[in-house]
């Protein structure tokens, strides 16, 4: 869309039609560009009033003078509204989309970590969704669906809270980890430093405390504190730790870090108990051929179906 110059000189000088006040006012609203350009074309039309101000004087009378420099600062007036609503409408536009609730998700087999506005850092484990926002108001609020290990910016007039779907985990400066999977009954908050309290958004709900080297424990409907495993949490830095652990167990760990189903097709392996590490990175072939070192078992991998079956 276009306006002729001779349109907006007749809107400068207030004579143009009801028409072509609306054409100019749509023309603004529709680009950035045309609004520079009104601008453009305003202080050139200012600059010829200055300069032919002489002119206009003795070929007008003095009224139509004053209403020239009158109408020419009704426009300008315009002009800066103009600009100063723009600049504002941005500013809310921002501050409203970094309202607007943001997401990270982690596919199967992949772990990532990020910084949050506030300086807050969060590793995230497979299959975890983090939703946040781009800033934080009077509480820094987040929800975890899945596993994530947080070290949590002290800021003693904010509280950081992580809604994890079963609880609510309620921190200053603090470093835990939470694995809260929405489609798995368990629940387990690990705290390594600081104070963290753990509660529910129903009244006279219970609500528990945890201190530094305690872990909470989701069983038969209660948490059960306990002492911390440091070794368990390793696997931000990709690292699986195993310590006594069930065959069946450690497959069932191998298909949370390697994106993939492990079917257990024989029953003598079922019970054996297992020590050990393996880096995430070394892949499911190197972990199976060490397990094969202790086990005795054989296995097949089905590419179409990305399955393995233990024989």
């Amino acid at each position: 869309m276009e306006v002729d110059r001779h349109i907006l000189t007749r809107y400068f000088t207030g004579e143009s039609s009801e028409e072509e006040k609306e054409s100019v006012r749509e023309w603004l609203e529709s680009a950035d560009s045309n609004r520079k350009q009104f601008i453009r074309e305003r202080i050139r039309f200012d600059a010829s009033v200055i300069i032919d101000e002489d002119e206009v004087v003795t070929s007008r009378q003095p009224d139509t003078t004053k209403r020239i420099l009158l109408n020419s600062l009704k426009v300008a007036a315009v002009v800066l509204l103009i600009i100063c609503c723009s600049y504002f409408y941005g500013i809310y536009r921002i501050h409203h989309q970094n309202r607007l609730p943001q997401y990270l998700y982690v596919p199967p087999g992949s772990r990532t970590s990020l910084t949050l506005i506030d300086g807050s850092t969060v590793w995230l484990n497979s299959k975890t969704k983090l939703t946040y926002p781009g800033i934080f108001s009077d509480k820094r609020v987040v929800e975890l669906d899945g596993e994530g290990f947080f070290e949590i910016a002290k800021n003693p007039a904010k509280p950081f809270i992580i809604n994890a779907g079963k609880y609510y985990i309620e921190v200053l400066g603090t470093s835990f980890n939470i694995e809260s999977y929405r489609n798995s009954a368990d629940f387990e908050a690990a705290l390594f430093t600081g104070r963290a309290k753990l509660f529910k958004k129903q009244e006279n709900s219970d609500t528990l405390y945890l201190n530094a080297g305690e872990t909470a424990t989701l069983t038969g409907g209660k948490l059960v504190v306990s002492a911390t495993d440091w070794n368990k949490y390793r696997w931000k830095d990709g690292i699986i730790m195993i310590e006594n652990k069930s065959f069946e167990d450690i497959m069932r760990l191998f298909e949370k870090y390697f994106d993939l189903q492990i079917i257990v097709q024989t029953d003598e392996v079922k019970k054996l108990k297992y020590w050990g590490k393996f880096r995430i990175v070394d892949g499911i072939d190197h972990a199976l051929r060490v397990l094969q070192n202790d086990y005795r078992f054989t296995y097949e991998r089905e590419e179409n179906s990305n399955t393995i079956y233990i024989h």
